[in-house]
């Protein structure tokens, strides 16, 4: 019998936290159990509850890591932007259109369970207060990076909610004109 290489507990709690990101994506937020979760990440449950005792405890884990892998896609994306007027402002429209057709089943299963956890926000919140100083930093234009920003979060909250009224066509119209209007500042 082979044996599998030794894991760090960091690159064990990742590969469970993806393996339950990706068991909501497919299945909703119905299918996520800690038995579930361990045949998706090939792990024993025991190894799994060693990572996350519970399933509150996978759940911030998992809102966690998604805030860490937000705010990392925009540092990227931002980097990709550095000739814009607002470089963090255009990455996050950028990252802001992926998440929106790769991520919005999970947003939706977040989102349910944070009814009875409303601290489950503060990891996103946190990311948002970083992105909103680097936004300051770079425009003396506020009240329209605040609209461009406001736009997105219109956008996330609606595909959350599921009361979106766009098509995938439409929304990609409005991140487009997001993305003019940001050209039209000046510093």
């Amino acid at each position: 019998m082979a044996m599998r290489p030794a894991r760090s507990s960091q690159d064990s709690k990742s590969e469970i936290l993806k393996a339950a990101l990706e068991l909501i994506r497919r299945s909703g937020a119905p299918s996520l159990t800690i038995d579930a979760v361990a045949v998706e990440a090939s792990f024993s449950k025991g190894g799994v509850l060693y990572n996350f005792p519970t399933k509150d405890a996978l759940i911030t884990g998992m809102v966690e890591f998604l805030a860490g892998q937000f705010e990392a896609e925009v540092a990227a994306a931002r980097a990709r932007n550095l000739s814009s007027h607002c470089p963090t402002l255009a990455a996050m429209i950028d990252v802001t259109e992926g998440w929106l057709m790769e991520n919005r089943d999970i947003a939706r299963a977040i989102l349910a369970t944070k009814v009875d956890r409303p601290e489950l926000s503060e990891p996103f919140r946190l990311v948002k207060e970083r992105l909103k100083a680097a936004i300051e930093a770079e425009t003396d234009y506020r009240a329209r990076a605040w609209a461009i920003w406001a736009s997105l979060e219109g956008l996330h909250f609606s595909e959350a909610h599921c009361v979106t009224i766009f098509t995938d066509d439409e929304r990609a119209a409005v991140l487009e004109e997001l993305r003019m209007r940001l050209k039209d500042f000046r510093n």
